[in-house]
């Protein structure tokens, strides 16, 4: 296959405040502005390296110190020929800027692979709304990296309906005092699909904050995979960090892997983590049924309802209105579904 290095798009003109200009511009012609400000997580590594050593151009994204930036910066990646892409995205934000950044990942078919890095840089009480949509049958491999400033906030909320494998890393260093981040995730699975979600969440520094909430379902032959991992280092004393990874198995066919796990070096911490693999609430299918509910309305009100929780996250209107319908489009009964919800 060949090479597609087309860069990401705006799905439309930059708001306000916002600074947009072309990585391999500022590569070529002033490259000591992004001094380390690409690879910030570190070295990179297998497929993240790859994208360094390939990728052709990108989008970087500016927010000036003190710029609250209203409306959201939006970013089509799509993939309109069998090949392979390396969509590249570096976000950074100034001291108490504010940003919200939507981005969709869309692909044909599983003749096309994207191999995708964002890399985002929290100045100090910088916050940032980060939503990521991977809805395709395609083959995906992508990762974010976050480094936080002290009082910084980043939340993360990543919507997955299919596709047929994909691997999603997010990693965030809180790097300052008081740095938090909220990494919430649905993804839904079907047919032979394979989806995993990988996230790591560094507390390097005192009275930081993090939570993460995963939900996710598995039908038919597909296979999930959702590991977390919290780092609390010695210096990063009053920390505080959840975990919780909920998942339901529709099939006997289906299979959910989760994972998550704390590395605690801190003596001072507040950690809590759990996960669960399980079926429908049947006191839930019974309290539908009572109500005159036929079994498989029942069934997929309480599917769509698992996965809405996660949806009703995303703050932008229109992009939660879309994603709610994309979800009931792929559950039975969802056109009736949405006309009582």
């Amino acid at each position: 296959s060949r090479a597609v290095v087309e860069a990401p798009q705006l799905r439309s003109a930059a708001p306000e405040g916002v600074n947009v200009r072309s990585l391999r511009d500022a590569l070529e012609n002033e490259p000591e502005l992004l001094e380390g400000k690409l690879d910030l997580a570190g070295a990179p590594e297998h497929f993240a390296a790859l994208n360094t050593a390939l990728f052709n151009d990108g989008l970087w994204i500016d927010v000036p110190s003190g710029v609250t930036v209203e409306a959201p910066v939006e970013i089509a990646h799509a993939l309109g020929t069998p090949g392979v892409a390396y969509p590249r995205v570096l976000v950074t934000l100034g001291e108490s800027a504010q940003l919200t950044l939507i981005e969709t990942y869309e692909v044909a078919g599983d003749d096309h692979l994207t191999n995708s890095v964002v890399e985002v840089d929290l100045g100090a009480k910088a916050v940032m709304n980060h939503v990521r949509i991977h809805e395709n049958a395609g083959l995906q491999v992508g990762r974010v990296d976050v480094r936080q400033a002290a009082d910084s906030r980043y939340q993360s909320t990543v919507i997955t309906l299919g596709g047929a494998l994909l691997r999603f890393d997010v990693r965030c260093l809180l790097q300052g005092k008081g740095a938090e981040c909220q990494l919430d995730g649905a993804y839904l699975v079907e047919g032979d699909d394979h989806v995993d979600h990988h996230t790591l969440v560094e507390h390097e520094a005192p009275h930081c904050q993090s939570q993460q909430t995963y939900r996710g379902i598995a039908s038919g032959k597909g296979t999930a995979v959702f590991d977390g991992v919290v780092v609390v280092h010695r210096d990063a004393q009053k920390t505080e960090a959840h975990q919780e990874n909920r998942n339901l198995l529709l099939s006997e066919h289906a299979t959910i892997h989760t994972k998550p796990h704390l590395e605690i070096d801190a003596d001072d911490v507040v950690c809590s983590h759990g996960a669960t693999v399980g079926a429908l609430d049947e006191d839930q299918m019974f309290y539908l049924r009572a109500r005159g509910i036929p079994e498989n309305l029942a069934h997929s009100m309480l599917t769509f309802a698992f996965l809405e929780s996660i949806i009703d996250r995303i703050g932008h209107g229109a992009t939660r209105t879309r994603m709610r319908d994309s979800l009931l489009a792929r559950i039975p009964h969802g056109d009736e579904i949405g006309d009582v919800t």
